[in-house]
């Protein structure tokens, strides 16, 4: 099998199509919530903590080998038991996280679409897309995102272009130096968008060198910029109460545009749009998962054999796949118990995982990189 390895922009498509998938869950309900009317202006403030921690995980990604990514390094810096640990934290929450993206999406289809259907038939459908792109060459999924994005981000586009004539820009005013708390409320729930992208860390040894340390901010940008311009049309459409109150404004939204039958047609590729990504997502979790977990037993990369093949361990991608199934029944709630985990515990978990589990580490290894970073300027080796 071929293992060239994906370049930096394949990489940064894969990440912002994945990565749609919480932006339209969580926008911009939560985010109107918090910040009002100004919600569209918390996309600034949300920059900073993504970049921070692209900041941190650039600070380990220096001391990669060619080949290797967060698991191996984790595995070589912190030993074999704390290690292992680690990378165990770290798929338990990769494979738990795409078990909730698994249910969140079908509850989205099922109330929105296909009200009355059960939710286990999407569940099922969704999971053994993901296997499939999972066990194929990343590679393959990374040529996919690139034009995934072109058509997400342009649906996306067309949509708030044809919402306009919908648009109130009154409703985004007044705004005063009062809104400026509620306003860094709200890009509360835009960081955790962005700190999903932490997890694409663990896919680092299949990506081509980073010529430079800047190389997601574009993506960043454009994501978070997506997310205010979401916010804005919507609460200008709705007003800032009723985009708070209702469940799914931006698809509601979609539904009062007046182009006659060209309606039903826009909201087919949004529904695909919300499908892509979630499907986007949850392949990436199981890859990442995966990484973890091969990392642990030592076993080789999945992309050196076919994709039929059960050899190296790729078994595990099965077995990791049936977790996420399983971790779906989990999340198998009423929708305001289901909507309470998708707007809070979620991205409080996510946070602790990946803004708080990284840190911890950049902290627990400083002595490490002290040491790598002398034996380096010696011409040495540890």
């Amino acid at each position: 099998m071929s293992e060239e390895r994906m370049t930096r922009k394949q990489f940064a498509a894969v990440i912002l199509v994945s990565l749609l998938s919480p932006l339209l869950r969580l926008l911009p309900q939560t985010a109107v919530t918090l910040a009002g009317r100004g919600a569209w202006l918390s996309a600034l403030p949300a920059l900073v903590p993504p970049l921070a921690l692209g900041a941190i995980l650039a600070s380990f990604r220096r001391y990669m080998r060619p080949g290797e990514g967060m698991g191996g390094l984790l595995l070589r810096w912190l030993g074999p038991v704390a290690g292992r640990a680690a990378l165990a934290v770290f798929a338990g929450w990769f494979l738990f996280y795409g078990g909730f993206i698994l249910r969140s999406g079908a509850e989205r289809l099922v109330s929105t679409i296909y009200p009355g259907s059960g939710q286990n038939l999407f569940v099922a459908a969704t999971i053994a897309l993901c296997l499939t792109v999972a066990l194929g060459e990343l590679g393959t999924a990374a040529r996919t995102a690139v034009l995934m994005r072109a058509v997400l981000v342009g649906t996306l586009a067309a949509v708030l272009v044809l919402s306009v004539p919908n648009m109130d820009p009154e409703q985004l005013l007044p705004l005063g130096w009062n809104d400026a708390g509620p306003i860094l409320a709200g890009a509360l729930p835009l960081a955790s968008v962005g700190a999903v992208a932490g997890c694409f860390s663990f896919l680092s040894g299949y990506v081509q060198p980073a010529k430079n340390q800047l190389w997601l901010l574009g993506t960043m940008i454009l994501l978070l910029g997506l997310g205010g311009v979401i916010c804005a049309s919507v609460v200008c459409v709705f007003g800032p109460k009723l985009s708070a109150a209702l469940t799914y404004p931006f698809f509601i939204m979609i539904r009062s545009i007046s182009l006659g039958d060209l309606v039903p047609r826009i909201e087919a590729v949004v529904i695909t749009a919300w499908v892509g990504a979630d499907l986007m997502l949850c392949a990436m979790l199981l890859r990442c998962a995966h990484e973890a977990v091969r990392t642990i037993f030592r076993l080789p990369t999945p992309d050196q054999f076919p994709m039929g093949s059960l050899r190296g361990g790729r078994w595990l991608l099965w077995l990791e796949a049936a977790a996420v199934f399983g971790c779906s029944f989990f999340f198998d709630l009423p929708p305001w118990e289901l909507k309470l985990w998708s707007d809070q515990y979620i991205p409080l978990a996510s946070d602790a995982v990946l803004f708080g589990g990284f840190v911890l580490l950049w902290l627990v290894t400083i002595p490490r990189r002290k040491r790598e970073r002398l034996c380096s300027e010696k011409g040495g080796s540890l």
